[in-house]
């Protein structure tokens, strides 16, 4: 069996710093990069330290719903995958990773003990996954409520806290930028519920003006952020505020009012979500709201824990709150 010293050989870090790592000591700060080279080797070499299911040897399957190219670039998913992983080796867990290009593996290896699914997974992806896995966790997404266990965050919510912010300083006109995701053998759209509840509220408030030509939609990067900002601009009558539903949008955007010399003019107020690192160095600093990967990754390594010592019937839902962190790219408006 792998020791501690094979993982240190083979990942370049010290005995000391990859024990810690493995054991989620929370006394320490370390990268992500870090963090993923430790977990990557320990994977590789098959170790797992001592935990509540020391007794039997578990593998559980790790799939990601993007490739494994695509993570590289989304600190969202990439962050839900290392929280997963840590919590499961702590608990003694073995892991199987999958991404998009590999997904089809799943249904032929025969030793995964559960699948914990990170993403947008269409129904019948699910159904396919429920066939083959009585412990089977979807985390970000919920398929069916009443067949599988998931753990999401909680977005309608978290857009409106935003809107009524926007609200209180001063915006009745409030434009959106989001993106939509596609999943599954048939293409699957998933409407993003921040865009749903968005338009919902717009539509409803009778104190608030909606716009729909103001509602723009297509990927959640940067780019689009970028785009969507300057055909924004081209407009005479554009909104003063905007939610952007993911921060690499939001930064994208940010770049595009820079060109236009409209950086901190307080022309155009912007809300981001997830809370990446970048986010707190944009300028403006970007006010976002944060989604707590960590906990989400741990509390689906949890659940995953429990249902491999418990029989459980009913399925359990989790939903996370989130944190609206206010910075410097909202502007209050004269009423």
């Amino acid at each position: 069996m792998a020791t501690i010293k094979d993982i240190a050989k083979l990942s370049g870090f010290s005995p000391a710093t990859i024990s810690r790592v493995l054991n989620d000591d929370k006394t320490i700060t370390v990268k992500d990069d870090t963090r993923e080279k430790i977990l990557n080797a320990a994977i590789e070499l098959g170790y797992a330290p001592k935990g509540k299911l020391k007794d039997k040897e578990v593998v559980i399957g790790i799939v990601q719903w993007i490739s494994a190219d695509a993570e590289i670039e989304d600190p969202y998913y990439y962050a839900l995958r290392l929280s997963v992983e840590s919590k499961l080796m702590k608990e003694n867990i073995h892991i199987r990773r999958f991404y998009k290009e590999n997904i089809q593996d799943i249904f032929r290896v025969q030793d995964l003990d559960g699948l914990i699914c990170l993403g947008k997974f269409s129904a019948e992806q699910a159904e396919e996954f429920n066939e083959l896995f009585t412990r089977l966790i979807f985390v970000d997404d919920d398929p069916d409520e009443s067949k599988y266990h998931s753990i999401i965050s909680d977005l309608e919510g978290a857009t409106t806290d935003v809107i009524d912010y926007l609200k209180s300083m001063g915006h009745k006109r409030i434009g959106f930028i989001g993106g939509r995701e596609r999943s599954g053998k048939n293409n699957t759209l998933f409407l993003d519920i921040r865009e749903v509840t968005y338009e919902k509220i717009m539509n409803e408030d009778e104190d608030l003006i909606y716009d729909p030509k103001f509602k723009k939609v297509r990927d959640f990067d940067g780019i689009t952020g970028y785009d969507l900002m300057n055909s924004i601009l081209k407009e005479p009558d554009y909104p003063k505020a905007f939610i952007c539903a993911s921060d690499s949008i939001a930064i994208g955007a940010l770049r595009a009012l820079g060109e236009h010399n409209l950086i901190n003019t307080q022309s155009i107020s912007l809300v981001g979500f997830n809370d990446i690192s970048m986010s707190k160095f944009t300028n403006p600093p970007l006010s976002t709201v944060k989604i707590n990967t960590k906990l989400m990754g741990e509390l689906a390594s949890t659940l995953m824990v429990y249902l491999l010592e418990n029989e459980v019937i009913a399925p359990i839902k989790t939903i996370c709150k989130t944190q609206f962190t206010k910075r410097e790219s909202v502007y209050e408006i004269n009423i």
